[in-house]
Parts: C-alpha cells; sequence; structure tokens
C-alpha cells in the first residue's frame, strides 16, 4: 500500500485535514458512483460538472480520502487533500497510483481530424487483436473487455486503468485515438509514445481552439511526446502534415509522393482494386474499403507496420480481409432495392470524402441526411450545408445531438449554407429518416450522416436512445408493407 506522499510526490499538496482513518485507500475514481469503501475520489472540476459537488455522494459511498483543487473546507470526516493543478497532474498522480503500467506497453497513437477510428481499427486486424488493447470513439477494448467510449481519448486516470488492465492481460501494444482537446488538456501528459502518426487537419472543433493555428498546435503536441520522432508516420498530402514532416522526419505517405504511396485502379459497389507502393515495392489487390479517404488510412497504417517490421506479405493479406470500423462507410442489410449507409461525418471534409466516394459509385439517387451537433463549432455548419447539396440530388436537414442549443436555430444556420432547391428541412430525425426512405427508389443510395456507431440523441444534457440503423430497417419494413 503506497502512502499519500508516494502518488503525490512531485505535486503542490496541502492536507486540508486527515482523518483518522488508516491508509487502506483500494482503487480512485473521479465518478462518485463508482466509489466502493476505501476509494480516493477525485474531485475534478469540469466546464458542465464540479467533482467538489460529490464529495457527499463519494463519502457516503465509502470514500476515505479526497483529492481537491479548490482549497474547501471540510464537511465529512475523511482526509481531504488540495492539489495544485489537479486536473492537469491526474496523469501522474493515478501512474504513481497504479506504478506506471503504460511504460510496459508499446504506445501508437492516432492523431488528426478524420480517419483515426478506422485507422485504429486497421492496425489492430494486423498486429493481431489479441494482442492489442485500443482507446477510440467507439469505444476502449481490452481483450474481451468492451466499454463503450463516454469521449475520443478519456480521463488520464481511465487511461492508465486501461493501461494496467492491458499489462495484466499481457498485452503488448497500447493503439489510441489522441484527440486535440486530450492533447491541449494534458489527459496524455503521462505518455510516452512508441509511434505517432498524422491522418489530416480539417476545420472542426473551433469551437474550442478558436483558430485553425491553435488547432494544429494541438496536434502537433503529439509528436513531441515521441520517444524517437524518427517514428513518425505523416500524410504528406495535407499541407499540416508536410509541415509536420519537415520538422520530425519520419514515414511519409500520399497518393503521389511519400516513402508509402498508392491509388485507385477501379471501384465498383462491393470495393476497389487499388495499387500501394511500400517503399519501392508494388501491390495490386481487391479491399472491400471503399473510398480515397479510406486509401490514405491503408497508407498511413502500412507506414506504422514497417517501423514495427511487419512482412509486406502479412500487411497486403490483411488488408485484402479488412472491413470497416462500426458506423464508417457502414452498410445496412435491411434487404431493400436501394442502399443505405451509415457514416459518421460531422465536418465538411469528411461529409465531402463519403459523398464524393458514393457518386463513383451511384446508379440512382443520391439521398443525404445530415444534421450538425449542438454546442460545437459553429462555422462549420454553413459548409456542411452546401456539400450536402452540392454532392446530394436530395438533402435532408435534421437534427444530430442538439444538446444545450436550439434544433432549429441550428438548422436556420446549416440552411444559410444552401443555394439550390433540393433540400428538405425536417427537424425530428427520425421523421427525416422516415422521409429518405420514402423517397428511396431502386438503386437509390441513402446516406444518413453525423451520428455513425452512436445509438443516441443528446438533447440538453440528457441521452435517449436512437440508432439511425434500426430507424432505417423499420422504415423500409413499413414502405414494403404499404406496397403490399
Amino acid at each position: 500500500m503506497k502512502k499519500i506522499e508516494v502518488f503525490l510526490n512531485g505535486m503542490n499538496y496541502k492536507i486540508l485535514q486527515k482523518s483518522s482513518n488508516q491508509e487502506n485507500y483500494n482503487d480512485m475514481q473521479y465518478d462518485s458512483r463508482k466509489i466502493k469503501m476505501g476509494d480516493i475520489f477525485i474531485a475534478l472540476e469540469g466546464s458542465v460538472v464540479d467533482g467538489h459537488d460529490y464529495i457527499k455522494n463519494a463519502y457516503e459511498n465509502g470514500a476515505s480520502y479526497v483529492l481537491v483543487s479548490k482549497c474547501i473546507k471540510p464537511e465529512f470526516p475523511i482526509t481531504y487533500i488540495w492539489v495544485e493543478n489537479l486536473r492537469e497532474n491526474l496523469g501522474v498522480i493515478s501512474s504513481n497510483f497504479y506504478d506506471w503500467p503504460q511504460k510496459k506497453l508499446k504506445i501508437i497513437g492516432f492523431t488528426g481530424t478524420n480517419g483515426k477510428t478506422s485507422s485504429t481499427y486497421f492496425l489492430e486486424k494486423i498486429i493481431g487483436a489479441e494482442n492489442v488493447a485500443r482507446i477510440g470513439t467507439i469505444e476502449y477494448k481490452v481483450g474481451d473487455y468492451v466499454e463503450e467510449a463516454d469521449n475520443t481519448t478519456p480521463e488520464s486516470l481511465d487511461i492508465v486503468k486501461i493501461c494496467k488492465k492491458a499489462v495484466e492481460k499481457h498485452i503488448e501494444y497500447l493503439i489510441m485515438e489522441v484527440s486535440s482537446h486530450a492533447l491541449e488538456l494534458g489527459r496524455v501528459s503521462m505518455l510516452d509514445f512508441d509511434i505517432a502518426s498524422f491522418t489530416n487537419l480539417k476545420q472542426d472543433h473551433l469551437d474550442f481552439h478558436q483558430t485553425m493555428d491553435n488547432y494544429f498546435m494541438a496536434k502537433r503536441k503529439l509528436f513531441l511526446k515521441l520517444k524517437n520522432t524518427k517514428n513518425s508516420v505523416i500524410n504528406i498530402d495535407d499541407e499540416n502534415g508536410k509541415i509536420l514532416h519537415d520538422e520530425f522526419g519520419g514515414i511519409s505517405y500520399g497518393i503521389e509522393k511519400g516513402d508509402i504511396t498508392g491509388k485507385i485502379l477501379e471501384i465498383s459497389n462491393d470495393g476497389q482494386k487499388i495499387e500501394i507502393d511500400i517503399i519501392g515495392e508494388k501491390y495490386q489487390l481487391k479491399s472491400a474499403i471503399l473510398g480515397k479517404y479510406n486509401l490514405y488510412n491503408i497508407l498511413g497504417v502500412i507506414g506504422i507496420a514497417k517501423i514495427l517490421e511487419i512482412s509486406n506479405e502479412k500487411i497486403i493479406d490483411t488488408i485484402k480481409e479488412l472491413k470497416g470500423a462500426p458506423g464508417r462507410y457502414e452498410l445496412v442489410n435491411c434487404k431493400s432495392d436501394f442502399s443505405v449507409v451509415i457514416d459518421y461525418s460531422h465536418t465538411e471534409d469528411s461529409l465531402l470524402n463519403i459523398l464524393k466516394s458514393l457518386n463513383e459509385i451511384k446508379r440512382g439517387k443520391i439521398i443525404t441526411i445530415f444534421g450538425c451537433g449542438g454546442d460545437r463549432d459553429r462555422t462549420k455548419r454553413p459548409k456542411m450545408g452546401r456539400v450536402a447539396e452540392d454532392y446530394s440530388d436530395i438533402a435532408i436537414v435534421t437534427s444530430d445531438n442538439p444538446r444545450t442549443e436550439i434544433p432549429s436555430e441550428i438548422i436556420k444556420e446549416i440552411v444559410d449554407g444552401l443555394k439550390k432547391q433540393n433540400h428538405i428541412i425536417l427537424e425530428d430525425r427520425e421523421e427525416a429518416i422516415s422521409k429518405g426512405i420514402e423517397l428511396a427508389e431502386k438503386d437509390d443510395i441513402v446516406l444518413i450522416a453525423g451520428k455513425g456507431h452512436e445509438t443516441y440523441q443528446v438533447i440538453e444534457r440528457e441521452k435517449y436512445h436512437f440508432d439511425d440503423r434500426d430507424i432505417a430497417c423499420r422504415e423500409i419494413v413499413r414502405k414494403k408493407q404499404r406496397r403490399t
């Protein structure tokens, strides 16, 4: 059992109250609902919730200690310890507590606006799922343990706990998406990365970063955390990637330029034939993964595989068998004569990418159903509207996690970008999906964009069950019933 002084080593802290309890703590939690007898409660201050308001709950659940970031007056007979910059230092504190399990793993980080999730899934397949822990937008996975993700990159305490689970399961690799928020807020400050990959930088999260320069500098921080900068894998077709490669070096990739290049030779409904050049060795193969943007993801993952000294033969054989990540260009099998595609695209660039790919294989109309999230970057809303109408035959504008904003006001900002007459406004997302299915005819493609893997809508601060797939399939069944 570590003494308090050990896991607070290097911190500026002050004991506000020392209780008579012994140092019998077992675990650390920042969620008071998860506290068990003898745990340490971390009272984090967030933008919405303040952990100090839940000290009573933690005490009632059995907390022996509480770490606070404000010099508050103790109310309960437990030990209170004030720690300066508690959130920023939580990674080191929790690492001290759990004996730095991350140092026993090879850690690979992906950063960029688009492509991180698919890339982590692709790399996991190449390395072998049994030897990989994975952290990302969809889920946190360690062997057979899978937990739904709350954030692309979780709190530092959660990351350290995931590392601990991975070490206990004798897993060698941690593959993770590293968001700009996590880099800026210090959630990965306790990690050193063995390999880092940059996918691209497109407009997103300006509600947080304010400017694209700030957004880029946040992404750049990942490469400052590399053990060896030669283990960078960077998309040099992206102008910001070129800047990073000029600074850090490493393996470059792109469509025409780079150490690893690729091109699409043929494309069809069931996949595409591609040519890949791996540092001078060329391969042609068929892949079920569609789209130029997914080719970029494949090229980046190949770069990492080469650093890991995986043979070209194993890389190519795995790529032939790859399937997309959940909610990424996901074809919903609802037994209809038209296609329904679910995709997470929630930025101008990601929506443009998926629509360009669909236009390459279209035989009928493209009907796009999309919205923009509330409490997020507002400047991308009219741009997404313009992309949707330019690359769709019909664009249906609806809600997508409005959060604390008024849905109709979000939609108005999307509509500001619409110049044509090929759009329909339906605020209710269920009604919008129903309309899209109703309008679809043989060989059409219905794209339901924005939520991807998510199975909920966030309205105000509450989550309500909502699965685009279930609604689409239900409406297809109803449409068939109306025809009979």
